[in-house]
């Protein structure tokens, strides 16, 4: 599908999408539209071939990467997200929300992320005994008071700093051995 026929919602994303100088919709791979005032990324669904994708410091509050199923790399730290569907996700390796409104954030599908960047947010809870491969946590400044990586065993980092945790929970996190524990 040819980039100019794709029906793009946002003015100032469609005006990123078609700077990268590709034709075609399968031939983007990577899309950086950092600080663009973007507040609607409808069409992304049509980039089917990105692996690659910076949307930070933007205006965005709802985003649909479901059918964007090669995405290895998602930055999207300083928007307004509250709604956020990376099921389709399944190469997610990095994955940078911080600074948003997202209180869930569902990472059940993406059994390959290794790093997760979810700091400032409105989490309550999150369900990480899918993501085997992680390494590093930051989910500092959100509104967890429970959080289970007994099986997360590749963790290197944990940032749960300003969360409301219980003591006991503080205490049997801090024994993690080989882990970078900050509460």
């Amino acid at each position: 599908m040819k980039l100019t026929d794709i029906n793009f919602d946002d003015e100032s994303f469609k005006a990123c999408v078609l700077a990268t100088g590709m034709k075609n919709a399968e031939e983007v791979i990577e899309l950086n539209c950092r600080k663009q005032g973007i507040e609607n990324c409808g069409g992304i669904e049509h980039l089917v071939n990105l692996r690659s994708l910076d949307l930070a410091r933007n205006e965005i509050t709802r985003l649909d990467l479901s059918h964007n199923s090669q995405l290895e790399e998602v930055y999207l730290g300083n928007n307004e997200l509250s709604s956020l569907d990376i099921s389709g996700c399944s190469t997610l390796i990095h994955l940078e929300v911080f600074i948003n409104e997202l209180e869930q954030l569902d990472v059940s599908n993406n059994s390959l992320l290794e790093e997760i960047y979810a700091n400032k947010n409105d989490l309550e809870s999150i369900d990480l005994s899918r993501n085997l491969e992680l390494v590093d946590l930051r989910l500092s400044n959100n509104e967890l008071s429970d959080i289970d990586v007994s099986v997360n065993t590749k963790l290197e980092r944990l940032d749960l700093d300003k969360n409301p945790l219980s003591d006991t929970l503080k205490n049997q996190l801090q024994q993690l051995a080989g882990m970078q524990v900050q509460l």
